[in-house]
């Protein structure tokens, strides 16, 4: 009776909602994940309270690669995850980032787009947590429910530990002056291709979430580099013309961008 409400229900989300795991997920395990998807797209879209970018419908596939992915193809976004199996929190990790990168625009990328949508992926996964264990619809995954929230802890620490020791003291210090400091001086190494970016990137995406995110002023902002998506739609990593990282300094400041001086 279990598996067969769960599938209803995840029929019925497939057939209504905009964000579809295709058949490369397994029979076995595609119902429920397909409901968890539902349930983190609506997270995400609670949290930036706004369209995203692009009107497109969102069509997940599970890959044996070493990294998730999202890419805008014709008629579609497209996300890769590499999660396997019943790992619930590894999924919604690895799909509230990529979510992050659709609210973001999927067409830009570099260090602080990184950054944020690792943000997302931790506030995703508090909420998916706190959801689990208050809310009806998630019983079928109330066994799952203490691994949200130790998953997301567990990220943080395996790449604080990567991370010099006076950098870590900060961090247990709510030093988040002395962070963003920190990662304005080493801003290069957080951009894609670096030896330590998912390290740097990481930092930046626990002092982003040091004070309350409204996460819709953010909505698109990956898309504010020159030339724009709209002149050449193709995917690129560029850096984020000053002038929107300017808009909104109570939020990048935490993270050594556009402070006021």
């Amino acid at each position: 009776m279990r598996w067969w409400v769960v599938a209803l229900l995840a029929a019925n989300f497939a057939s209504a909602d905009s964000l579809y795991l295709d058949e490369s997920f397994p029979d076995s395990t595609r119902p429920t994940l397909q409901a968890l998807a539902d349930n983190v797209w609506d997270v995400v879209q609670e949290m930036f309270h706004s369209s995203p970018p692009l009107d497109l419908p969102i069509h997940c596939r599970e890959s044996n690669a070493e990294v998730p992915l999202t890419r805008v193809k014709q008629d579609e976004i497209s996300i890769r995850i590499t999660a396997h199996g019943t790992h619930y929190a590894q999924f919604a990790f690895q799909l509230g980032h990529e979510l992050g990168h659709v609210m973001l625009d999927p067409r830009r990328s570099n260090g602080m787009v990184e950054a944020i949508c690792i943000a997302v992926s931790y506030e995703v996964l508090d909420r998916i947590g706190d959801k689990v264990r208050s809310s009806p619809a998630f019983t079928w995954l109330g066994d799952y429910a203490p691994d949200f929230q130790p998953y997301r802890r567990n990220d943080e620490k395996s790449v604080l530990e990567k991370l010099p020791v006076d950098v870590r003291a900060m961090v247990e210090q709510r030093n988040w002056s002395g962070i963003a400091d920190y990662l304005r001086e080493h801003q290069r190494e957080m951009e894609p291709g670096q030896p330590n970016e998912r390290s740097l990137q990481s930092l930046a995406a626990i002092a982003l979430r040091s004070a309350p995110v409204d996460w819709g002023e953010m909505t698109g902002i990956a898309g504010c580099t020159t030339p724009s998506p709209s002149t050449e739609p193709g995917f690129k990593i560029l850096p984020l013309d000053a002038n929107c990282v300017a808009r909104i300094p109570e939020i990048f400041c935490r993270i050594g961008r556009g402070c006021q001086p």
